[in-house]
């Protein structure tokens, strides 16, 4: 059938040519780490607890109906949180807060959000106060994707400042956003 999602059909995965060796993960990392990404404080709750992850495998998926990704490592720790929760909250950050992607990055998990501000709406997900664009998720759709899960989102509700400057992630550095042209 056309279109199928099958093994079989036009979009099956393509298989890898005769002679090629997988590819070296450290390798592959250092592909991926050439392209720049935003970075992003991925919250939820834990029961009463927030508890929040620093994730850069962020995107755009539809307008309409409004669906965002996030990957997140099978091992991140709110893992077992988020799906449990079944909401999210992608708090986007600016260039001056390098020092939270960082303590969102290191363990412990617990006291994440002690240093930190936040707030939330009836039934959404913790918003860092710091964050100048901030979007609550509800769960559409969670698919394992080697040794990530990647985790759709329906955008709930936005808040957003439109003069911040994003942070930034190239090749383990968080560089500047020049100037526009």
């Amino acid at each position: 059938m056309a279109g199928s999602l099958d093994d079989t059909g036009p979009l099956a995965a393509p298989k890898s040519p005769a002679g090629c060796d997988a590819l070296n993960p450290a390798e592959w990392r250092a592909a991926m780490g050439f392209f720049p990404s935003g970075v992003t404080i991925v919250s939820t709750w834990d029961g009463q607890e927030p508890v929040g992850s620093t994730v850069n495998a962020f995107c755009s998926v539809s307008l309409s109906p409004p669906l965002l990704l996030i990957c997140l490592d099978l091992t991140n720790p709110i893992r077992a949180a988020l799906e449990r929760a079944r909401i999210f909250g992608v708090n986007i950050l600016d260039h001056e807060c390098r020092h939270v992607a960082r303590r969102f990055a290191t363990d412990p998990l617990n006291g994440r959000f002690e240093t930190f501000a936040y707030r939330a709406a009836p039934g959404g997900a913790p918003q860092l106060d710091l964050a100048p664009v901030f979007i609550d998720c509800t769960v559409e759709h969670i698919h394992v994707a080697g040794d990530h899960l990647i985790v759709v989102g329906r955008g709930v509700r936005i808040e957003h400042t439109p003069t911040a400057t994003p942070l930034l992630y190239h090749k383990g550095q968080y560089p500047k956003l020049g100037a526009p042209d």
